[in-house]
């Protein structure tokens, strides 16, 4: 994906390695005690150039190979052909193409100049064509028997190969040339599926080759597979007990596999002449080697870096907006999405390497002037909104973040935006950043209530009656005391109070409450800032001074600082009374 904020470009043009467009995206593989992960700028490429079918350039020629690895001409009808391949608008471009006057199809195929070997993880970013034929990338040794697949995947629309599109096969082959034999895991969870059909959006697919047996796969930066042991890599001894062991190069390409063609599921002339169906996306392409880590070396600057268009699900909450044909967020090319209109969401995978205090950042362009922000939600957890402004056109894209830091523990999250506010029309979106500000100040998942410096993350308690305002239904909270105990009454369906809260220690918190009510069907509704926290049902006490503590089932997350909580009553009993309350926590996790 291209950058486009003038800051970027100026660091892309002085040093393509520190500029690459997987910045700041953490490697979710674990690189091993004592080590980091360093970068193999060898045979890793953002393909931030130009290379032209025919010719190519000094920049492609400096990391790639036009071809297979040897004469071979490839699979089936495959027939490899240099002009398939290209590097255009930053990405390489795999083209599939009929042979003139014949049954075969001109592919495009490119290998890498250099060999990588275990442990290193290689991870690619891919947008696969819709086509009966598989699209890859994949490793092989030079002897050809020895092979991991990274991304094989068929990405056709026609209603007979949904099942291939929805999949990506993650397996590996080895091999004995003669007499031929090949053996590859023959699981079920080697076709990979989550609902997303692959030709539809970018993926990002990775794997760490650990040692001769051990893989892992990870897909949008979660281990999605893990393939580990004899009985798994080379159960019938094709390796004489080396198991994947042998330097391999990386290859990119399209086939026309024989197991597919033999069977009759053949590409046809207006497939293959369908420009919006025959060419393969590969956005980046990275390697990385795990090495020791330097003990000067200063890791507080994490930065967790995406594109706006990686999202693995999006929709639509609310009614359309006239004008807008699209469902959800758009991806435009580049990274880049548009077509963006109030209530539309999409959901992202992302890896935290390392728990800590982080900012979030947005990076949009609209010309908007009011109306116009983003609500934003963690594992499910509503963290904020970010208000944005105009920024004087569609694609001049400025940087707005999150008032409040947030504690996020290290690991696979969900990050949910939607756009928010009044306007109809919203933003395009291009870059989605997470940076680490600091060691974390509050819990992320631990039961000590400490942090990761020992500070304790104190219990957060509201007295019921030191509401700072209060409405609603009739005439909101009502103060009262019996047999020495102050709380709230005379509360209705809709009355609320809002309460100043403290957060001294940003991080995850259990509420509960102390209620009361002989109802059925009572509830309450908390919203920070304005903005929805959690609903939580009130099971009936016995009576209206029968206190009991009631606590919500999940985790919310609170920023540090000093917030405004609003508790409505929310339930449905029959007479519109809801419970009294003593008191409300939120307790550390």
């Amino acid at each position: 994906m291209k950058f486009f904020a003038s800051a970027l470009t100026a660091l892309a043009i002085s040093s393509p390695t520190i500029a690459a467009d997987w910045d700041g995206l953490s490697v979710p593989a674990d690189a091993g005690a004592g080590n980091i992960w360093q970068l193999q700028d060898n045979v890793s490429d953002d393909f931030n150039y130009s290379a032209p079918a025919n010719g190519k350039s000094q920049a492609f020629y400096d990391r790639w190979a036009e071809g297979f690895i040897n004469a071979w001409q490839g699979p089936g009808l495959t027939d490899y052909h240099n002009p398939n391949s290209r590097v255009e608008n930053g990405q390489l471009v795999i083209q599939a193409t009929r042979k003139p006057n014949t049954d075969q199809v001109y592919t495009g195929a490119i290998h890498s100049n250099d060999s990588v070997q275990y442990p290193v993880y290689i991870e690619t970013r891919v947008k696969i064509m819709d086509q009966v034929l598989a699209n890859a990338v994949w490793m092989l040794s030079s002897d050809s028997t020895e092979e991991i697949d990274i991304v094989e995947a068929y990405g056709s629309s026609r209603p007979d190969q949904t099942w291939f599109a929805e999949r990506m096969h993650l397996a590996h082959h080895v091999f004995i040339r003669d007499p031929f034999q090949d053996y590859q895991p023959q699981d079920m969870g080697a076709w990979y599926s989550d609902g997303r059909l692959w030709r539809e959006q970018y993926s990002r697919v990775g794997v760490y080759w650990r040692d001769p047996w051990h893989l892992e796969y990870y897909i949008d930066g979660q281990l999605v597979r893990t393939v580990s042991g004899t009985d798994m890599i080379d159960p019938y001894g094709y390796t004489n007990g080396t198991g994947l062991s042998k330097p391999m190069q990386i290859i990119i390409d399209a086939e026309d596999q024989d197991w597919r063609s033999d069977n009759g599921i053949l590409a046809t002339d207006a497939e293959l002449a369908d420009s919006s169906k025959n060419q393969f996306y590969v956005d980046w392409v990275r390697v990385y080697k795990p090495v020791p880590a330097d003990d000067n070396n200063d890791d507080s600057d994490v930065t967790v870096s995406f594109d706006f268009d990686s999202f693995y699900a999006t929709g639509k909450e609310g009614d359309a907006v006239a004008g807008d044909t699209v469902t959800g967020f758009n991806p435009s090319g580049n990274g880049n999405i548009n077509f963006n209109t109030l209530g539309d969401w999409a959901e992202y995978s992302f890896n935290i390497p390392e728990a800590g205090d982080y900012r979030l950042e947005l990076d949009t362009a609209s010309t908007v002037t009011s109306g116009i922000g983003a609500d934003l939600q963690i594992d499910d957890i509503y963290i904020g909104q970010i208000r944005m402004q105009a920024t004087g056109g569609w694609e001049n894209y400025q940087t707005f973040s999150l008032s409040n830091n947030l504690t996020i523990g290290a690991g696979a999250h969900i990050l949910r935006v939607q756009s928010s506010g009044s306007a109809p029309w919203q933003w395009n979106g291009d870059k989605i950043r997470l940076i680490k500000v600091g060691d974390s100040t509050g819990n992320n998942g631990g039961n000590d209530g400490g942090n990761d410096n020992g500070q304790q993350t104190q219990v957060i308690t509201l007295e019921a009656e030191n509401f700072t305002s209060t409405g609603g239904t009739y005439d909101g909270f009502q103060t009262y005391t019996q047999n020495g105990v102050t709380a709230i009454n005379y509360n209705q369906r809709g009355d609320y109070g809002e309460y100043t809260l403290s957060v001294p220690s940003g991080g995850n918190y259990i509420f509960s409450a102390v209620v009361a009510t002989p109802e059925t069907g009572a509830a309450m509704a908390l919203s920070l800032n304005g903005n929805a926290l959690l609903n939580l049902d009130v099971p009936s006490t016995g009576s209206w001074s029968h206190f009991s503590t009631i606590s919500a089932a999940n985790a919310v997350t609170l920023p540090a600082g000093t917030h405004t909580l609003r508790i409505t009553s929310a339930g449905n009993t029959s007479n519109t009374w809801e419970w009294n309350a003593d008191s409300f926590e939120f307790s550390p996790q």
